[in-house]
């Protein structure tokens, strides 16, 4: 069993019957938790699950998952999210490079064995509620816990085009948990909505559970939607959240823009993490309005968190890009010149990031993590390593860690950490495409989005075959928002490519798409709210939001911009359903006619006297 297992055990026996986790309508208690979990893994200890065993896990945020999890976790072995979301094509290859013997939940490879989490809707999975299990099959109870080995393994984006496999210990993962239950009041209630692939779901999960707390789990439409999170929040009496700095400035500004806002009084703790936060007017008045505290976290999967800044004082006072903070307990920052020297503070050093934290290193790759987990020379431990980040930063006056930049061209997508080259190998690898180069910039809103450039092999590709060919095996983060087919790339005097030379893209209709006027009044403020949205010139009635390059985020700004245009609220999904101006102005006109049919005559009437009334 990893200490993980033991520690959740040891929360169960104390509270087996406090709530563990809510899922939909469904809560789970406990105990009834730790007897599904009992009962999964005795299974994958009898087919062979126990320390450095790899078992991928198949399943979408959810009670199945979270057993799944802690399944492997008490038979000793290491979990490995598969994100159901990202391409088979990829998921494979994490697995055969994870070195993965089975898996739970549905399986990207039909080669390996698969198993099924019990729902325990049987009541026959021999456990007392208690948390302790027989995974030996030995008679002789749990098996020791194993600190120092791997517990789970997490893919970020790798520069060739192969996603690397950081391997996470029980201790990293013990650390922040510990952090983050000793600076709650109590067990608190934490929104369980980042992808299990994505390092932070380690504090929602592990954070929340060995706390005591209660985990409720928020399904993809809340998680693209921020008025459905808004609403979960409010009825669950959500305590904290995580979230990236983009959808923190979306979450906020749908907050502000709702006539009827939840009571989200419960609300006490918002953790900002997975890319460069800029607190924005909406955040304050956000912050201001709810009472909850913000706090900057920072750190790569490879260590996990790393350094944390609660920002003080009132929001209006909140600097608009606050430091990355101070080191959390047991880890140590090091700010280091080319020669491994320590940088006086002040200046700028590359930040190595030492402590209990640290990975072992990359799955299959000894030559990178050699490269990138060097032996710490500031750590008198037998062992000690320290890992390179590749980011610049300094420390101000107060200690506090500011952040530079990068010193490569990794960068921050929706909060997950990427390489532009992991996308350069697939679209360079598309039939008909002879060399693609992928550039980050900031969209009109300031998140981070992929501008993909592409060499034709012979006659100029299709782009939709393309998009297609990225989206089947990319997750859709790193499919570039934008294509764009060149004769030439442009060089510099060295002879290499001058990035900053690319043609800007300028989003909209694609030349050989008619444009089709709107005919109604609705269907003209969407086409123009959507062209606002993307930066775009002209947009018709038909054309199709994603092929203009809209995402989640941009769906949700335009949602936002419809409640303040309309006065009516639409899901973000409905925008991925419909696509085009003249659907969503079919949804709005629904929404417009339900919204007066629920008016009291009263009100009706007060609305229409004043010129306010949702026709207006």
């Amino acid at each position: 069993m990893t200490a993980l297992g033991v520690r959740f055990a040891a929360r169960v026996a104390s509270a087996p019957d406090a709530i563990a986790v809510v899922d939909g309508a469904t809560r789970i208690t406990y105990g009834e938790l730790a007897s599904r979990a009992a009962r999964l893994a005795r299974r994958l200890a009898g087919l062979g699950v126990g320390p450095e065993v790899v078992v991928g896990v198949g399943l979408a945020r959810g009670i199945p998952a979270i057993t799944a999890l802690l399944a492997v976790l008490e038979a000793g072995g290491v979990y490995l999210p598969l994100d159901p979301a990202h391409p088979d094509a990829r998921l494979r290859r994490m697995l055969a490079t994870a070195g993965a013997r089975l898996v739970v939940g549905r399986s990207p490879d039909p080669r390996l064995p698969t198993l099924d989490v019990p729902d325990g809707s049987d009541g026959s999975d021999g456990s007392d509620g208690s948390g302790a299990s027989d995974v030996d099959g030995t008679g002789g109870g749990p098996r020791p816990a194993h600190r120092d080995g791997l517990a789970c393994v997490l893919f970020t984006s790798g520069s060739t085009g192969a996603p690397k496999g950081v391997g996470l210990g029980s201790r990293p993962i013990e650390n922040v948990a510990d952090w983050a239950i000793a600076g709650s009041a109590g067990p608190l209630v934490c929104a369980h909505l980042c992808s299990l692939g994505f390092d932070m779901s380690l504090q929602e999960i592990f954070g929340t559970l060995l706390g005591g707390g209660r985990l409720v789990v928020v399904d993809e439409d809340r998680r693209r939607d921020p008025y459905l999170l808004m609403d979960l929040v409010a009825a669950e009496g959500v305590e904290r959240l995580y979230l990236s700095p983009g959808f923190l400035q979306q979450f906020a500004s749908a907050y502000l823009a709702r006539e009827r806002t939840p009571d989200l009084g419960s609300l006490r703790h918002v953790v900002a993490a997975g890319e460069r936060l800029c607190v924005t007017e909406e955040v304050r008045r956000f912050c201001a309005a709810t009472g909850a505290r913000l706090e900057n976290q920072y750190g790569p999967t490879e260590t996990h968190q790393a350094t944390a800044h609660p920002l003080p004082g009132a929001p209006a006072d909140w600097p608009g890009e606050p430091p990355l903070g101070r080191p959390i307990p047991a880890t140590a920052v090091h700010l280091l010149d080319e020669h491994l020297n320590p940088v006086p503070d002040g200046e700028p050093g590359e930040v190595y990031i030492g402590g209990r934290g640290v990975a072992r290193g990359y799955l299959g790759r000894p030559r990178l993590t050699a490269a990138k987990f060097r032996p710490d020379p500031f750590d008198g431990a037998p062992g000690a390593r320290m890992y390179r980040t590749g980011d610049r930063a300094r420390r101000d006056r107060g200690g506090r860690l500011e952040f530079l930049g990068r010193f490569d061209s990794q960068v921050k997508v929706r909060g997950f950490r990427v390489e532009p080259g992991d996308a350069e190998a697939v679209l360079a690898a598309c039939p008909g495409v002879a060399q693609a180069v992928v550039v980050p910039r900031e969209d009109a809103g300031g998140s981070v989005r992929l501008d993909g450039y592409l060499l034709p092999a012979g006659p100029t590709p299709d782009l939709a075959a393309v998009r297609a060919f990225a989206a089947h095996r990319l997750p859709d983060y790193l499919v570039p928002a934008t294509l764009q087919v060149l004769d030439v790339l442009p060089l510099n005097r060295n002879g290499k490519l001058d990035r900053e030379a690319l043609p800007r893209p300028v989003a909209g209709r694609r030349p050989a798409t008619p444009y089709v006027p709107p005919v109604s009044d609705q269907e003209a403020v969407l086409c123009r709210l959507i062209a606002e949205v993307l930066g775009a010139g002209r947009v018709g009635a038909v054309d199709d939001f994603l092929e203009l390059g809209g995402n989640s985020l941009l769906a949700t700004r335009l949602v936002t911009a419809l409640v303040g245009e309309f006065g009516v609220e639409i899901e973000v999904r409905s925008v991925f359903d419909g696509r085009t101006p003249r659907a969503l102005a079919a949804v709005v006109e629904d929404a417009l006619v339900a919204r007066v049919r629920a008016l009291s005559a009263a009100e009706l009437s007060t609305a229409l006297a004043t010129g306010e009334g949702p026709c207006e």
